[in-house]
């Protein structure tokens, strides 16, 4: 799925209501299948195998809401798109080069894709005094789905699976039919595996990396040091990655934000923290470019790796870097405005005078 993400940019609309994206353990190579770590909901399960990919792609997409606010701890909807049809739609996307094309190839993917399935975690502890959005969107998202069951809970978590017993497949081939049949059939493996744990607060992990340093190079191939952050007041570093469309989306704000606040001695950084890898660090370039970003990204070397983005699960994650390289402030989980971010810097500065 990810290629498709980032060749026509516009796939991100899929994700307008989420503001990160986890960060799942991957390659597992347990008979279950991969394995799906989800820190911050206190979630794991294994995906069935017949998930898995299949020519490189596979048929399934998880895509991770918000977590740890409220009531709803976290949302994980599946989508189903054939493998014959994604390997299509890559090749349609590496072609589509005006942005007419770009459009066409997206109401291709909408056409097609499917949210069968929908796993929730909630916090019932927090239920009586829930904020109305939360209770809101359980009650939309319940209703989309006739079968509700909970399949597991603690003191506190109680995890839900939604799905259906009929979806709408006349736009379908007979074998993608029975590929679809396939993957909603194996469902019962999956809930079999889940289990739930305490979350963890990602905030405080992140907050224990004090200092930040690192000697690599931008995504232009230039050398950069962490003596940067002893130029200006404040640096603001951006944790994104390529396959994440909240990541994405937000990049024209910061942009902006950027211009403004260089200006007032404070710069912004990007880490792209699914590099070094030869084909990110193309599609990364191509996605900065698309965006109009200006600001610096650099590559992470083995001092972030085993550092702070270690400790990263979910991206977008920002945070705040002083002169002398210390961490400053509250880091950022998920995507926020520019005004928001804005914010966040004002405080800060008014809390080193």
């Amino acid at each position: 799925m990810k290629k498709i993400y980032l060749a026509i940019f516009m796939i991100i609309a899929i994700c307008a209501s989420i503001v990160g994206c986890s960060k799942p353990e991957q390659n597992d190579e347990a008979l279950k299948g991969k394995k799906m770590k989800f820190e911050e909901m206190g979630l794991e399960y294994y995906e069935p195998q017949a998930w898995a990919k299949k020519d490189g792609v596979s048929p399934t997409c998880a895509i991770p809401g918000k977590y740890g606010e409220a009531y709803i701890v976290g949302e994980i909807p599946y989508e189903f798109l054939s493998t014959q049809f994604i390997n299509e739609l890559t090749k349609d996307s590496e072609n589509a080069k005006t942005e007419e094309e770009q459009k066409r190839v997206f109401q291709e993917y909408q056409k097609k894709s499917k949210v069968f399935f929908d796993i929730m975690v909630l916090d019932k502890n927090k239920e009586k005094n829930a904020p109305s959005e939360d209770i809101e969107r359980k009650e939309k998202v319940f209703s989309e789905y006739k079968h509700r069951e909970k399949v597991a809970e603690t003191d506190n978590l109680e995890c839900y699976i939604l799905y259906n017993d009929e979806y709408d497949e006349s736009n379908l081939s007979n074998e993608e039919k029975k590929e679809f049949k396939e993957v909603r059939e194996s469902m019962a493996d999956l809930k079999g595996s889940l289990k739930l744990f305490t979350p963890i607060d990602i905030t405080k992990k992140i907050e224990e990396n004090k200092n930040i340093q690192f000697e690599t190079k931008t995504i232009e191939g230039d050398k950069i040091e962490s003596s940067i952050f002893k130029d200006y007041k404040l640096t603001m570093v951006n944790v994104w990655a390529t396959f994440c469309g909240p990541c994405i989306s937000e990049m024209p704000d910061i942009q902006s934000l950027y211009e403004e606040v260089k200006k007032e001695d404070i710069n912004v950084v990007g880490i792209i923290s699914d590099t070094p890898d030869d084909e990110n660090e193309v599609l990364a370039k191509q996605i900065l470019d698309k965006k109009g970003v200006k600001y610096t990204n650099i590559i992470p070397d083995k001092k972030l790796s085993k550092g702070i983005l270690k400790d990263i699960s979910g991206v977008p994650t920002t945070i705040f870097i002083d002169s002398k390289g210390n961490m400053v402030g509250q880091p950022i989980v998920g995507s926020r405005s520019k005004e928001e971010y804005k914010k966040e810097i004002d405080k800060i500065l008014e809390s080193l005078k």
